[in-house]
């Protein structure tokens, strides 16, 4: 261990040409985590009760959304680790609570999507209690962030979350995905009424695909990260 250690910190001098170059592994990866600070992103688990949830400490954020409103590909895009959250041909496929470690302390908690799922119903009894006393209890929840398809916004459920997060002091961040599927005067307008008809302090309008404003919302999220 002390020698892996050594040598990520070592440096190396390397030749090109009459030139001297000194390279650090560790200044390689400092670097990386300054341009992406996602990028180490990790799942840990998933659960379905609340006597399941890990010690309340650090920063959690939780991420929600209709079924189809891509919130996994916002992930993969955040991360840019395009395996990181499985996106399930079958919409409402995932049935718990999942856990992903971006550093320590800090959590990202991927909340079922809600609306397609063909036992959506019965799955939702199973994490449904949990959420409720998780927004009631919970320290470590900082954010949560209410993914909508910009072409389908604040739908009965995605104002549920919405009224959810106001009657726990929770401050939440409406992100509109898929952008590149409508024109520029669109998701503007969309934006603006989105943002009057929630009084968020943030509405932002993403594009997974191309990578739209995903570096944006992860330096809005790091505000929310204990330091």
């Amino acid at each position: 261990k002390s020698e892996q250690s050594l040598n990520k910190f070592s440096t190396y001098i390397v030749r090109y040409g009459n030139r001297k170059h000194i390279i650090c592994p560790a200044w390689l990866e400092i670097n990386d985590l300054m341009k992406n600070p996602f990028k180490n992103t990790a799942f840990l688990f998933g659960i379905t009760k609340y006597q399941k949830l890990p010690e309340d400490t650090g920063t959690e954020i939780l991420l929600s959304g209709r079924s189809n409103a891509g919130k996994s590909s916002a992930l993969n895009a955040l991360t840019k680790n395009k395996k990181l959250a499985r996106i399930s041909k079958t919409p409402g496929r995932t049935t718990e609570i999942n856990f992903f470690e971006v550093e320590e302390g800090f959590k990202f908690l991927d909340l079922p999507g809600y609306g397609f799922a063909k036992s959506g119903h019965s799955r939702r009894k199973d994490w449904g209690p949990l959420l409720g006393e998780y927004f009631e209890k919970r320290q470590s929840l900082k954010v949560v962030v209410v993914f909508m398809d910009i072409r389908h916004p604040l739908k009965p459920i995605d104002l549920e979350m919405i009224e959810l997060c106001e009657n726990f002091d929770v401050p939440f961040i409406p992100v509109l995905t898929k952008s590149d599927k409508v024109s520029n005067n669109v998701c503007a307008s969309t934006q603006q009424k989105v943002l009057k008809e929630t009084n968020a302090p943030h509405v932002i309008a993403i594009s997974a695909l191309k990578g739209t404003n995903c570096e944006k919302l992860g330096k809005i999220l790091l505000k929310y990260v204990d330091g």
